[in-house]
């Protein structure tokens, strides 16, 4: 900017002038605030960690294309649907579906438990091995929740994962992850 020498002090003052150096303070002031606030917040997420840790891990590699041929169901439950001739996950078996009346008349007719004559008997064994079969409002925690993992992976929840996610493939198949 080309300052005359006929301009005097008022002029130059109502042109900013004057108001360069407080304005670099200010900068510096802002600038001192943030770095003190991104330091004091960089300190606390340090001190406090990262919560929790993930249940379900990705066993495959993200850039090679999936196989055509869907992977075989060893573990059936609830949104894969039951298969024929397996038995329940909390005898011994293959079968992660949610006890119900017309899946007790199933295995029936399969041959198996026999001696249960009601849901709720075989509710009973699910819920004296600590095992969750379901949620309250009918939540799906994807086998996240403080009962997960899966049972299929050693944990206490028998929910069904949510289709369409990793989890639902890990459990379906019995694959789980290894670090």
């Amino acid at each position: 900017m080309n300052i005359k020498s006929s301009d005097n002090l008022d002029t130059l003052a109502q042109k900013g002038h004057h108001m360069h150096r407080k304005s670099s303070s200010r900068k510096a002031l802002v600038s001192r605030r943030g770095f003190l606030g991104c330091l004091g917040i960089t300190t606390l997420g340090l001190l406090t960690g990262c919560s929790g840790t993930p249940y379900t891990k990705y066993y495959f590699n993200p850039y090679v294309a999936k196989d055509f041929h869907p992977p075989e169901v060893k573990y059936c439950f609830d949104t894969v649907g039951h298969k024929r001739g397996t038995y329940p996950f909390v005898l011994g078996g293959t079968c992660c579906c949610t006890p119900t009346a017309q899946l007790l008349e199933t295995y029936h007719e399969d041959g198996f438990l026999l001696e249960y004559s009601s849901v709720e008997e075989l509710e009973k064994v699910y819920a004296d091995k600590g095992i969750v079969l379901r949620h309250e409002n009918g939540w799906a925690c994807n086998n996240m929740c403080d009962h997960g993992p899966h049972v299929v992976f050693g944990g206490h929840c028998m929910v069904a994962p949510v289709v369409g996610t990793q989890n639902y493939e890990n459990v379906a198949t019995g694959k789980q992850a290894t670090l």
